[in-house]
Formats: structure tokens, C-alpha cells, sequence
């Protein structure tokens, strides 16, 4: 029995990938609102039938994309702090954040999903999860290479400067589908010199 389910199994998760990259590559050009399960099944070479033997409707395949470049980030962020640091900070801001922007321009569908796809609150908690652990990576690396202190106002920081990266990625992809240079780099020395501002008169005093 085993054996013949493998098989099976392989070729569930073929198609499943047939379908999210059918999607991703549909809404390069197409919008999240023109988008219907017919065309993703015709460019994944499925039935519709098919289609729907593993995704609910078209914004369950796109909330699958998401969890994917989700788990891709961390991946990636793992791989940069896990390497050999740079001299500066704020090098290593900078690299981090060329990383991330470098999936916004090479993994299709990503920006236009980012700006125009639907709002989706089931994935609220994936966000977080995937935000903490690029944060627990960062934070370790800061400690390891740049002696930053290990204590609960830094980790602090350094969940809040992902979020602020986030935001500041979105500005850079959102008019630009390079993204503008000027503000990658702005948000390299944004989060360097918050990252290691001297803390804040209440965190000063909670450490008293």
C-alpha cells in the first residue's frame, strides 16, 4: 500500500506546484480581480475539477503563493546571517534587504499580489510567525557580529525594524518594479542607526 501511495502523493504536490506557478505567472499580467480558476487551470494544464480537488477558490491558491514567499524569506535571511557578516551594520542591513528585494523582483506575481491583491486575515498569524523568525535570525547575527547586547529591548528593536524594512520595501516596489535604489538604500541606514540608537529614556529606566 505504501508503495502505491507515494506515488500518489508525488503527484498531488506536482500539482499543486503546477497551479500556484500557473497563478504566479498569471498575475504578472493579469490582474488579482480578472484572474479566474478557468485560466489558472488551463495554464497549469489541469481540469477544473482538478483544480478544485485541492484549492477552494482562486484566493486559496494565491494565500498558498504567500505562505510560500513567506517561507522563502526566512530561508533566505537564514542563509545571509548564517554567512560570513560584512564589516558594518549597516552593510548588513543592506544586504539583508537586497535580499528580500531581490525575490520582490524575481518571484512572479509577488509585487502585484503585495499591492493589489486581496486582504486576507487568515494570514495574519503566518505574517507574524514568519516576521518573529526573520527577527531571531537577525537579532542573533547582531549579537554574534556587531555587539549588539542581548537583551529584551534589542530583540524589541529588532522585530520592530522588520516591520519598518517591510514598509519600506513596499514604498520602494510600489511606484518601481526594480525598486527605487534611493530608498532601499535609505532603508538600510534607517534601520542600522535605529537598530543601535541609544535606547529609548523608558527602556534606560526599565533596565535600572
Amino acid at each position: 500500500m505504501a508503495e502505491q501511495t507515494a506515488p500518489q502523493q508525488q503527484r498531488s504536490r506536482e500539482k499543486v506546484s503546477r497551479i500556484q506557478e500557473a497563478t504566479a505567472t498569471l498575475l504578472e499580467t493579469t490582474s488579482y480581480e480578472d484572474l479566474g480558476t478557468k485560466m489558472i487551470a488551463a495554464e497549469a494544464g489541469v481540469s477544473v475539477g482538478v483544480l478544485y480537488r485541492y484549492f477552494a477558490d482562486k484566493e486559496a491558491i494565491v494565500a498558498s503563493l504567500v505562505r510560500r514567499w513567506l517561507e522563502s524569506d526566512v530561508d533566505v535571511i537564514e542563509q545571509v546571517t548564517t554567512q560570513p557578516l560584512p564589516a558594518s551594520s549597516q552593510d548588513f542591513a543592506a544586504k539583508l534587504i537586497t535580499a528580500i528585494a531581490d525575490a520582490f523582483r524575481t518571484e512572479p506575481g509577488r509585487r502585484n499580489i503585495w499591492y493589489h491583491g486581496p486582504n486576507m486575515p487568515t494570514l495574519k498569524t503566518t505574517v507574524e510567525q514568519s516576521d518573529l523568525a526573520i527577527a531571531e535570525l537577525i537579532h542573533a547575527a547582531l549579537v554574534r557580529g556587531y555587539a549588539m547586547p542581548d537583551t529584551p529591548e534589542s530583540r524589541r528593536r529588532v522585530r520592530l525594524a522588520v516591520e519598518i524594512a517591510s514598509h519600506l520595501l513596499e514604498v520602494a516596489f510600489r511606484d518601481n518594479y526594480e525598486g527605487d535604489a534611493d530608498v532601499l538604500a535609505d532603508a538600510a541606514l534607517i534601520v542600522d542607526r535605529y537598530l543601535f540608537a541609544p535606547p529609548t529614556s523608558r527602556a534606560a529606566a526599565s533596565s535600572t
